[in-house]
């Protein structure tokens, strides 16, 4: 049997646990799209894209619940989002055939999400600090109705609706028991009422508790105050015995005389009301009771407070309500719906708050592909003379800073030597996206000297040439000079040819590569021959 308790109570705790979980979801809420990744529009550097905008909402809008009376504390959890609640208490009428009337008071308490209030329904029977009557008819005081934070003692109380006094009755009538909060009013409190009886009635609370009726006959007893409780009434002829004051939270309990002519036909002794205090008890009479006070009601600290003597019959009532704050929903990064994104990647980020300082957020990102490849151009195949070289190689993207550079071939701008190049060069776009272009650069020696005179003196072949220079003289001709220069004009080869010799042969395989100048002259002849050593 032990070991059957102990899994019924894990049961209960675990249910418990999956209460308190579904209970308390995050409010409010907001839920973005997943993930959106699209192609660059074409020539552009971006992409128009279009999502659903996140829309918050608040699950934790308003309620209400209800409390009835039940003999035993009830318990209430603030719902998560919920930082204010709204109370009406009303406290429980007296017993007896004329017992007053419960109290009520409503107030706003400031919550927080998850806290605990611990409820109090009063009971027409007594319930909740109504004091005890006594005798053969029940004329108990109405129990107070009240909301305790942080514990279940007096001191805890946040909010009390006082009960009513229980009802009286004498060999002349019924009396009317005091209401619950039926006195006079402060900025937080109204007094109990004060009861009727044969003798007289008792006075009202207010800030202090009121006096209960002292005189031959039973009279009433006086209503709960905001510093001390209701007194109780008093026979000053046949017994001299009192009900009992009411104190902190309870009403006082009528007299326990029994030996009057009459007292058990009339029903006995009255309680007075619970309350914050309570109202007090009535004495026994010669024939029967006055009715016992009624019990204070306060509202402590709350705002938005407003009070009612007097008005609930039967058991005490408390209604909880509340109102979730209205979501707003704010983008606070990114760029709407419908916006032209930028290539890459941008962060959207949403927050939803319901004003009551509660908040949630979420975000999702847009990523924009530039999948263009840039272009370049390079200029035709070219033929330049020694010397430095540049070109204008550009690229051209539909996103700014592509950058072109060179792969292989003499770097534009410096000296380029005789020879034939192939330049390359690759333009690449800030997302890895290239294209390449070349060309050939072919360079020549060239000089300033023209091929002049007479163009028929002598022919050299091959032009160009590697190895041997074949020359021959076309004319008869005596004391000729043959002479070659490089391009700076610099001899690197003389000879002299016999008279009328005709085929000359010369060895240049050991010249640079590049242009020369090959000048065959005497006082009547000259010719000049650009000569190529490849």
């Amino acid at each position: 049997m032990k070991s059957l308790h102990i899994f019924k109570k894990a049961v209960l705790f675990a249910f418990g646990l999956m209460a308190l979980q579904i209970g308390f979801s995050q409010c409010p809420q907001i839920t973005c799209p997943s993930n959106i990744t699209v192609n660059n529009a074409p020539g552009t550097c971006g992409a128009v894209v279009n999502y659903v905008t996140p829309v918050g909402t608040n699950p934790c809008g308003s309620g209400t619940q209800t409390f009835s009376y039940t003999g035993s504390t009830q318990t209430f959890t603030v719902p998560a989002g919920v930082t204010k609640i709204t109370i009406e208490a009303w406290g429980a009428q007296g017993e007896g055939g004329n017992g007053g009337l419960g109290g009520y008071v409503k107030g706003d308490l400031t919550v927080t999400p998850g806290q605990v209030l611990n409820i109090y329904v009063g009971g027409k029977n007594g319930y909740n600090g109504g004091g005890l009557g006594h005798a053969a008819v029940l004329r108990n005081g109405g129990g107070a109705s009240d909301v305790r934070v942080g514990g279940t003692a007096l001191a805890n109380r946040v909010i009390v609706a006082g009960g009513g006094g229980g009802g009286g009755q004498t060999d002349v009538g019924n009396h009317q028991g005091g209401h619950g909060g039926g006195g006079s009013c402060g900025a937080n409190y109204c007094g109990g009422g004060g009861a009727g009886g044969y003798g007289g009635a008792g006075t009202p609370g207010g800030l202090n508790g009121g006096s209960g009726n002292s005189s031959c006959h039973s009279g009433g007893a006086g209503g709960g105050g905001l510093n001390s409780g209701g007194n109780g009434s008093c026979n000053t002829c046949y017994t001299n015995t009192c009900g009992q004051n009411g104190t902190l939270g309870i009403g006082g309990n009528g007299d326990t005389w029994e030996n009057g002519i009459c007292y058990n036909t009339y029903g006995g002794t009255s309680g007075g009301g619970g309350g914050y205090y309570g109202g007090g008890g009535s004495s026994v009479g010669n024939c029967g009771s006055g009715g016992g006070g009624g019990g204070s009601s306060w509202s402590g600290t709350l705002t938005n407070t407003s009070f009612t003597g007097g008005a609930k019959t039967n058991n005490g009532q408390i209604i909880l309500s509340w109102t979730g704050g209205t979501a707003i929903t704010t983008q606070i990064g990114g760029l709407p719906d419908g916006a032209t994104f930028p290539v890459g990647t941008t962060t959207n980020s949403f927050k939803v708050e319901d004003g009551l300082g509660n908040a949630d957020s979420c975000s999702f990102t847009v990523t924009v592909v530039d999948n263009e490849v840039p272009s370049i151009i390079c200029p035709n195949d070219t033929t330049i003379c020694w010397g430095v070289y540049n070109a204008n190689i550009t690229g051209n993207d539909n996103c700014p800073g592509a950058v072109v550079t060179q792969t292989a071939g003499p770097t534009l701008g410096s000296s380029f030597n005789v020879g034939t190049y192939n330049l390359v060069f690759v333009v690449t776009d800030a997302s890895g996206n290239n294209d390449t272009c070349d060309y050939t650069v072919t360079v020549e020696v060239c000089g300033g000297i023209n091929e002049t005179e007479k163009q028929t003196l002598f022919t050299a072949q091959p032009n160009p040439a590697n190895h041997q220079l074949m020359i021959q003289i076309n004319e008869e001709y005596k004391n000729m000079q043959l002479v070659i220069t490089d391009y700076t004009g610099k001899t690197v080869l003389q000879y002299t040819p016999e008279a009328n010799q005709r085929n000359i042969v010369i060895d240049i395989s050991h010249f640079s590569k590049g242009m020369y100048f090959l000048t065959l002259q005497n006082e009547n002849l000259k010719q000049t021959q650009k000569l190529v050593k490849n």
